[in-house]
């Protein structure tokens, strides 16, 4: 019998090792169209006593994981790691950027060449675990007369790499994007990642388009290839464009920014995109302007790929370590594929102990670890009550509703009930760290069969609710959020007016080229006169700030009422196209009324009336019209800088004269 028992204890040992050595192999984790995270806004439907939080990140005691030792890693700077956990190799890659910054270090390159003044270098490093890494002699480029350098290329600014198993052309198999300048984006192709093909020039893209982490791949659910860039406009935001055929690329422009609150003090600076669950999910790199230059990881998501929202603006995923410490000044989150080590996700980042200043400063490779679907959930705002997370309609998609939650010490419980509010099942109670767990039906059960539709209610005490798996949205589209400015729920200020009439001087305003002031012989006095010789349209532009114009401000505080009436009073040397109005978000991007008045050699009066509370759709209908970077209705009233006058395109004129702008509240 000895034997016998030896050999089952050796065949479980081996069995125990073998399970082991599965669960500790990095995976790639799919796209889950049954997944659906508690921070996508289209889940829930209320919450009581309960607020978002991130969940927790926990760095590598390792970090960072190597380091610039090479004689060619002159300058490390922001890193952009590209990282992909290679399933048909089984090793882990990276491609990361290195920018040579010293005369010296740049005339030892193999044909010194600069982009922007200094050198750049492709390098790769090939990993088992993650945590050890190799970097291997390629003997492609030399530096320094040696070739056992990792280079796998250069000339190649603000690189983004990924495997395409979608191009069923195997020399097309991994792809490069990058841009050598504004409005320059280029591609190369490789059949294995190290060897790289000549630059291609990409198509479509605008001339202030590129110089951050460019970031591409082939997104299945939209069939389409996704590419992630900047937009230049006087401060750095998000550009996303696609393509089928990766050479023609459609231009989809501005698709996030920093707020106005923070304004050009905090920009975003890139967004490394994912697919996660049933949705997309992006690692949103903060600029911090005003505040050190600084930058900080944060998490941004979108329903479709296109329409983007930060998900606790302010707040990083990733926080940076305290001063002094290896990434206590910048992290730069990682582009590539999701991947997953036993429970948790592996987020590889580069983290900087020297602020976002200057070419010459190094951000090292380093590895965070987040429990799996913990992006972001909900816990209790007083701990000693349970929190209420109240769900939208759902559709299960099998016979059982299964959740994530952090619930040691604590338990989630859940209650289905139809549309008209009748509760008709009640799960017990779970505990633990709960990951995909099936919730058991105490009653009601026999209702929850795949196809059929419900809201849940789910009870959470000391815990934090991430996920919900097993179910599918019944209502796709994103819900409005809530507005201050709701008839029903706000209670408007006395009415207020403010006029200028440029009796004695401009009163602050501009003009697109010139503007004078023209003492007499306005509507009323005095008024200004606004050219621009040889090219485009006259424009006349007031201040954008309470400091430079009485016109700007909180706009249902500064003239109360339920909404405000704009008039202006302008003249032309001949007829010409219709007047019209825009109002500012501060300086940045505005709305635009087109009036029914034209120009001309008389005194005329247009006017453009509105609502604080109305939605986007509703001042759309009302006839203002957004500009492309525009911020939302209600963010633009709150936040009003300045009021533009300009004509039309039709009948273009040199110059007009502006007299008596008015903006008056409305009851």
């Amino acid at each position: 019998m000895k034997p016998q028992s030896a050999l089952s204890g050796l065949v479980i040992a081996m069995t125990t090792t073998l399970l082991f050595a599965e669960e500790s192999r990095p995976r790639l984790i799919a796209p889950d169209p049954d997944k659906l995270l508690v921070l996508d806004r289209r889940v829930v439907d209320s919450t009581g006593n309960a607020r978002l939080v991130h969940g927790k990140v926990v760095k590598e005691a390792a970090n960072p994981l190597f380091q610039a030792d090479k004689p060619w890693e002159n300058s490390m700077n922001n890193l952009y790691p590209n990282l992909l956990w290679d399933e048909e190799e089984g090793i882990f890659k990276l491609w990361y950027k290195c920018v040579l910054a010293d005369a010296d270090v740049i005339a030892k390159m193999d044909g010194p060449s600069t982009v922007h003044d200094v050198g750049w270098y492709l390098l790769y490093a090939t990993s088992r675990d993650g945590i050890v890494w190799d970097k291997p002699q390629l003997g492609l480029f030399a530096h320094d007369g040696d070739r056992r350098t990792n280079i796998v290329a250069r000339d190649t600014p603000n690189v983004g790499v990924f495997k395409d198993l979608h191009d069923p052309d195997a020399a097309r198999r991994y792809k490069m994007v990058y841009d050598t300048g504004l409005g320059q984006l280029k591609a190369r192709f490789s059949t294995d990642g190290v060897h790289w093909g000549d630059p291609v020039a990409m198509q479509g893209f605008g001339p202030r388009n590129g110089d951050t982490h460019n970031n591409a791949f082939w997104d299945e659910r939209s069939g389409k290839y996704l590419w992630f860039t900047k937009l230049y406009l006087g401060e750095r935001l998000v550009a996303r464009a696609e393509s089928t055929d990766f050479l023609n690329w459609k231009n989809n422009g501005l698709v996030l920014r920093s707020t106005l609150e923070e304004g050009r003090s905090r920009q975003t600076y890139c967004l490394p995109v994912f697919r996660y669950g049933s949705i997309y999910l992006g690692y949103a790199m903060l600029y911090d302007l005003g505040k050190g230059r600084t930058v900080d990881c944060e998490l941004a998501w979108s329903p479709d790929g296109l329409h983007w929202e930060r998900v606790l603006p302010g707040v990083p995923l990733i926080p940076r370590g305290p001063k002094g410490s290896y990434d206590s000044e910048c992290i730069y989150a990682m582009a590539g594929p999701p991947v997953a080590q036993g429970g948790e996700l592996m987020i590889f980042y580069g983290g900087d102990d020297f602020p976002h200043t200057g070419w010459k400063r190094h951000c090292l490779p380093c590895l965070a670890r987040l429990p799996l679907d913990h992006f972001a959930g909900y816990e209790s705002v007083d701990p000693d009550k349970p929190a209420r997370v109240v769900t939208r309609s759902l559709r299960l998609s099998g016979d059982s509703l299964r959740i994530t939650a952090a619930a040691e010490g604590g338990s989630v419980k859940a209650f289905a009930f139809d549309g008209d509010g009748k509760v008709v099942a009640e799960s017990a109670p779970l505990s633990g760290d709960l990951h995909e767990a099936t919730l058991v039906w105490t009653s009601g059960g026999d209702r929850m069969k795949a196809g059929s539709e419900w809201s849940f209610r789910i009870e959470i005490e000391r815990a934090t609710l991430f996920a919900f798996d097993g179910v599918t949205l019944v209502d796709e589209s994103l819900p409005e959020r809530p507005s201050s400015l709701r008839e029903d729920v706000w209670e408007p200020r006395p009415v207020k007016e403010e006029r200028i009439d440029f009796t004695t001087d401009a009163s602050g305003w501009k003009g697109v080229d010139g503007i004078v002031h023209v003492a007499e012989g306005g509507a009323s006095g005095g008024f200004v006169r606004v050219s621009r010789v040889g090219r485009n349209l006259p424009i006349a532009l007031s201040g954008a700030t309470p400091e430079t114009s009485p016109l700007a401000g909180d706009w249902p505080v500064r003239f109360g009422g339920r909404g405000a009436a704009i008039s202006v009073k302008v003249r032309a040397p001949r007829e010409g196209g219709r007047v019209q109005i825009e109002v500012f978000a501060q300086d940045v991007a505005q709305w635009t009324r087109e009036t029914n008045v034209n120009f001309g050699t008389d005194w005329r009066e247009a006017k453009a009336m509105l609502r604080y509370g109305w939605t986007d759709e509703e001042a759309a209908a009302a006839g203002w019209r957004r500009s492309t970077m525009g911020f939302s209705w209600e963010e633009t009233m709150r936040h009003v800088g300045k009021i533009v006058i300009v004509p039309t395109a039709v009948g273009p004129l040199e110059t007009f004269d502006v007299d008596e702008v008015v903006v008056r509240g409305l009851e």
